[in-house]
């Protein structure tokens, strides 16, 4: 990461942002709708759900050739089609998976436990990576489209929060963590089923949730201990050490889901849970395993946030005001930025309906489920926060929704006055610092025709 000196004018490294939404596999119009209201708010990707569209059955039908896309047991078309209309759209695809058909399930699996859970066949995984990749290596020919190929998935992302028992089992062996192992197998095999077919498509691990369990034997493991001894790593009085490792982790990039309980800046409780300001937790873990050799291949992996947001009210009686909301998602990603990250997927494009309940649902979508705007969208196409930088200085940042002239201006006198002028690219994030203003500083930023929300720094 490259921050700048206060002389500087802008910051080297951008800052990619995408949604996570189901609403981007339901009906085509459905589908569409949202998929151009997530251009228009300057999105760069989408996190699509592709699932594994093998036969769901209890043993693994003979004659399928798990490694060949064309075979017929496949039924990619929902894949595809999702895939197609976002790439139309000049939008890049994460494309994720979570859950094994009952035959890739491992011997033995509880009937208290979700099929598709229990240790996942690394076997199965690596057959299914193989076929990801050589159907979205833009050279396969699309079924829908005579003539014409499906597009070329940017990165594939193996599982979803495997440190909750909801998606992986089991997460102990009475007090020893079972997880981390489980998945270290599962994503170095589907890494090795890609990589078999192409280097070019990044393999991203699953993001994991944030909070786990105190105590163990429960449901839930502590993503900094999850990812820790997905890495063969252990802590020792705080001081990390390398366990034994026969088969480290092999993977392109490192993923969390940093939720915060709370305003972005209030860190985690447990030395071990994650959130938006915790990311040097796992980022010391993933760069002493790339030194021991516990995270291959051997180069500097990056991470990402695949998954954060805050819910609002209205619609949810239970979240923070609309304009709390705003401010929260621009602070999130300056707060994830400063830290590194330089890929974030917002959870999601629109609310979800209240059914059955606010509390089963979320709320957290940048537009309303009939389709009016929040500010959040304002502030996701273009975030832009100010924070103090010493008694007299404000060190200030955003992220530019289109090539110009960015202008900070402050509010004086009645009028907006401009403080700074800097030449920037579209999505291109700045970061300057300036003389500060007796609280509260009303600031705000502007760029070929469009305007920031206003930041109230008191």
């Amino acid at each position: 990461m490259l921050l700048l000196a206060p002389s500087t004018a802008h910051a080297a490294h951008g800052l990619d942002l995408g949604f996570f939404d189901g609403v981007y596999r339901e009906d085509s119009a459905t589908r569409d709708l949202w998929l151009d209201r997530t251009v228009a708010v300057d999105a760069n990707f989408v996190r699509l759900e592709i699932g594994w569209p093998a036969p769901d059955t209890a043993t693994r039908p003979p004659s399928f050739n798990a490694r060949d896309p064309s075979d017929t047991h496949y039924d990619f078309a929902r894949a595809d089609a999702a895939i197609v209309a976002a790439s139309s759209r000049g939008l890049q695809v994460l494309a994720g998976f979570t859950g094994a058909p009952r035959w890739a399930d491992g011997a033995g699996r509880p009937a208290s436990v979700t099929p598709g859970t229990w240790k996942p066949s690394p076997k199965a995984l690596e057959e299914y990576g193989a076929a990801l990749a050589r159907r979205y290596s833009g050279s396969f020919p699309d079924p829908a489209r005579p003539g014409q190929f499906l597009p070329k998935v940017k990165a594939f992302q193996v599982w979803n929060e495997p440190n909750l028992s909801k998606y992986l089992n089991p997460q102990w062996k009475g007090k020893r963590t079972a997880a981390p192992a489980i998945y270290r197998a599962m994503l170095t095999a589907f890494y090795r089923g890609v990589k078999s077919v192409s280097t070019s498509p990044l393999v991203v691990s699953a993001g994991t949730a944030p909070f786990g369990d105190a105590q163990a034997g429960g449901k839930r493991i502590m993503p900094a201990r999850f990812v820790r001894e997905m890495l063969c790593l252990r802590s020792k009085r705080g001081r990390l050490a390398t366990s034994t490792c026969p088969a480290p982790a092999r993977f392109d990039v490192l993923a969390h889901h940093p939720y915060s309980v709370g305003r972005p800046r209030r860190k985690a409780l447990n030395t071990d849970d994650v959130s938006i300001p915790d990311i040097g937790k796992l980022t010391r873990v993933l760069r002493f395993a790339e030194r021991k050799k516990r995270a291959l291949p051997h180069k500097r992996h990056p991470m990402w946030v695949t998954e954060t947001s805050y819910d609002s009210n209205p619609p949810d009686p239970h979240g923070v005001a609309l304009a709390t909301q705003a401010r929260w998602l621009e602070e999130a990603f300056y707060l994830l930025w400063r830290q590194g990250i330089d890929t974030i997927t917002w959870f999601q494009v629109r609310d979800q309906m209240p059914i059955p309940t606010y509390d089963a649902t979320n709320q957290s979508g940048v537009f309303f489920n009939g389709g009016a705007s929040k500010p959040s969208a304002v502030a996701f196409r273009f975030p832009f926060v100010a924070e103090r930088a010493g008694a007299n200085r404000l060190r200030v940042w955003g992220r530019s929704p289109q090539a110009g002239n960015v202008t900070i201006e402050r509010f004086r006198a009645g009028t907006w006055r401009t403080v700074r002028s800097l030449p920037v690219q579209r999505n291109a994030t700045f970061l300057v610092r300036i003389a500060a203003a007796p609280r509260p500083d009303r600031l705000r930023a502007r760029v070929a025709g469009e305007t920031s929300l206003t930041w109230t720094q008191r």
